[in-house]
């Protein structure tokens, strides 16, 4: 593939140490791209290097949650927004969302563009398969106020998508934008507080990346419906698992060499702790891949033990978290004193205690 075939939309907010180092890597690995920044209007772009300039009006976000210490945004509409009119100026074969903080350190993603591509005739959508990352495709997730892990279809990762631009026009062109601040507040609303959503404290009636990915399926196949995230069933989890091998490709940072320093395990996903488990990385594509689209299909990934026991896994990413936690650039002197002292030797007792023979 010629790199120059290629139109690379840098959405989102600007920030000042991660999008000149974002630009500058995809001029380094894409050469000859066309790059599309797409911001807000009154955003600082000195020294920051594009072909394209798009400032939208800022469609603003709603609150998800508020303390003394900080405030989180729901940046849903802000996402899709710029994602859009990104997509809507590209002019090249090939088409490349990212987030303005992302960093690519190789063109490898690239070389998985012409695998993967058995497809069955149920749920295929796009012309060729996206490629999407691991972290955050998920399947289920651990609920803060629930001991069980819940299913979440059609959760997708939105940090960065590539594929054909007539593809990801069609994953994101016709979706709207959803209606603030109801949408961030839905089940906190009295007719849905009973419901079982699988954000735990997070009200929004989706996730971004669930939001994104369901819109896109729902509006081309009429067998596919959610009321809200808290919707789900094994039926609809089948229908996920074949819309994802048929239409995605998921890569880890190993084979995509795309990461993100605002979460330093996105270099290492099992850092990430437990909420591994519940992730489409790319043993769990390649497996669902093989189950679905190609049963000859040979696996590179090795078997890993901690999808046989859910509470194996648990216990041993556990010990992975508090080690990348130590190794975490930005961790002061007692946080790593804390890693050391505490968090790594207490993990790692309860792992050798619970499975020692």
């Amino acid at each position: 593939m010629d790199t120059k075939d290629i139109s690379v939309i840098v959405q989102g907010a600007i920030n000042k140490n991660e999008t000149i180092k974002c630009l500058q890597s995809i001029r380094q690995y894409l050469p000859g791209a066309e790059i599309i920044l797409s911001t807000w209007e009154g955003s600082n772009i000195t020294d920051l290097d594009y072909d394209n300039l798009i400032l939208s009006k800022d469609p603003g976000a709603a609150i998800i949650e508020k303390s003394a210490q900080k405030v989180v945004y729901n940046n849903i509409n802000r996402q899709l927004l710029s994602t859009q009119a990104g997509l809507e100026k590209a002019s090249r074969r090939y088409a490349m969302k990212v987030r303005s903080d992302l960093i690519l350190t190789s063109d490898r993603f690239l070389d998985y563009f012409d695998k993967f591509q058995a497809r069955t005739d149920n749920y295929t959508l796009f012309n060729r398969k996206i490629i999407v990352p691991a972290l955050f495709t998920r399947f289920n997730i651990k609920c803060d106020n629930l001991y069980e892990r819940i299913k979440i279809p059609f959760h997708v990762s939105d940090w960065w998508l590539f594929g054909l631009r007539g593809d990801l026009n069609t994953y994101f062109c016709n979706t709207k934008l959803a209606e603030e601040p109801y949408f961030t507040e839905y089940f906190t609303k009295e007719e849905n507080k009973h419901k079982n959503t699988p954000y735990g404290k997070t009200k929004f009636k989706f996730s971004p990346e669930q939001y994104f990915g369901y819109s896109c399926f729902a509006r081309n196949f009429k067998d596919i419906y959610m009321e809200d995230a808290a919707d789900y069933s094994d039926e609809l989890m089948e229908k996920f698992r074949e819309c994802l091998v048929n239409n995605f490709i998921v890569l880890e940072f190993a084979q995509s060499g795309i990461y993100l320093n605002k979460y330093p395990y996105s270099k290492n996903e099992k850092f990430s702790g437990d909420q591994y488990i519940g992730l489409y990385n790319f043993y769990r594509y390649e497996f669902e891949y093989k189950r679905i689209c190609d049963k000859n299909y040979q696996m590179k990934s090795r078997r890993q033990k901690i999808f046989e026991d859910e509470n194996f896994g648990y216990n041993l990413l556990r010990i992975y978290k508090h080690i990348s936690k130590l190794l975490e650039p930005s961790a002061n002197f007692l946080q790593k004193l804390e890693q050391i002292f505490i968090g790594i030797p207490f993990s790692l007792i309860s792992f050798l205690f619970k499975y020692r023979k």
